[in-house]
């Protein structure tokens, strides 16, 4: 029998390629809710340049509220450093909405795309990449920007990694391992270099893991897996690391799958959850039939997984139909 709860479901189409690539990504999920049974409500909001524009600011207090009563949404590109800095997202709404909402765990699948001739035609990698701290300055602090100049020809950026980041970042990677009926976890991290916050961030997979004695740690240095994954890709099916190392890692096995433009991710909390494609806005090829369309329907694929597990529902009940 298909489940009967009704998901609410965001979707925010972005700048740039953002429109096209959303509709896409709409198409599935109304292919998926024929399929499995699921129920939607989709719920349009604006964010970026059109929220500017019509609303006077790139993501409005009505739309923060819209999403906050959505299991999660589907989230188009939006510019990185192009939005004006005035606004209260920082010129970063993608980022803003990570950190109010508390997406700490960023799940990238990268699967190869045949039809595209990749560089490793059988890839299968999973990397989840911490979310809401390291090195990435617009989230790592409560107040102000992690990255600064005390001089003219001096910069600084702050690495933040805190204890509580990486317990909850550790058990949602262990209980995804188990979900997916993985027996390894890597844990790719530089602890020769950083041993301190390395420290913190391997403790923390190392208190849980008697509690899952089926899955096997393993701990490797990040640039050892980066060389040796090309090589011994089989070996790694799923991956947990740091932020700016997950984000280059997942970059990697994209780029030898068939390219960043098809890559998936998704960012989950507790409560919510935010689809959305790695790549950016591509204003150059906005309309010409030439975007990363698959990327934004693939990433949709490990949201319609996540969020009935989130809701009590194991996606095996829906999978087997």
């Amino acid at each position: 029998m298909a489940d009967q709860r009704e998901f609410k479901i965001g979707v925010l189409a972005g700048d740039g390629i953002g429109p096209e690539i959303t509709d896409a990504a709409i198409e599935v999920l109304h292919a998926a809710t024929e399929r499995t049974g699921l129920k939607l409500r989709l719920t349009h909001c604006l964010v970026g340049w059109k929220a500017r524009e019509q609303e006077g600011t790139l993501l409005s207090e009505a739309t923060e509220q819209t999403l906050r009563a959505s299991d999660g949404w589907i989230m188009g590109p939006t510019f990185a450093g192009e939005y004006p800095k005035d606004d209260h997202t920082n010129g970063h709404p993608s980022g803003y909405l990570r950190r109010i909402f508390k997406l700490f765990a960023n799940v990238r699948p990268v699967r190869s795309w045949p039809q595209l001739d990749p560089l490793i035609p059988d890839l299968d990698v999973t990397i989840i990449r911490e979310n809401t701290e390291g090195f990435y300055p617009d989230r790592n602090l409560a107040w102000g920007y992690g990255e600064f100049k005390p001089t003219d020809d001096v910069a600084l950026s702050l690495r933040v990694i805190t204890g509580v980041a990486c317990d909850r970042f550790a058990r949602f990677s262990l209980d995804y391992a188990a979900a997916q009926g993985e027996t390894v976890l890597h844990i790719a991290h530089k602890r020769t270099a950083l041993p301190q916050t390395e420290a913190l961030f391997i403790g923390a997979f190392e208190k849980l893991s008697s509690e899952y004695p089926t899955i096997t740690l393993n701990p490797l240095r990040v640039d050892t897996f980066s060389s040796s994954f090309p090589r011994r890709h089989k070996e790694f099916r799923l991956v947990a690391t740091t932020n700016l190392f997950g984000d280059i890692l997942s970059d990697q096995a994209s780029g030898l799958a068939g390219g960043v433009g098809l890559a998936p991710s998704l960012n989950a909390g507790t409560d919510h959850a935010m689809a959305q494609a790695v790549h950016g806005t591509a204003p150059d090829i906005a309309n010409t039939c030439r975007t990363g369309r698959p990327g934004r329907a693939c990433a949709v694929e490990p949201a319609i997984r996540t969020w009935p597990v989130h809701h009590g529902r194991r996606w095996d009940d829906y999978e087997r139909r």
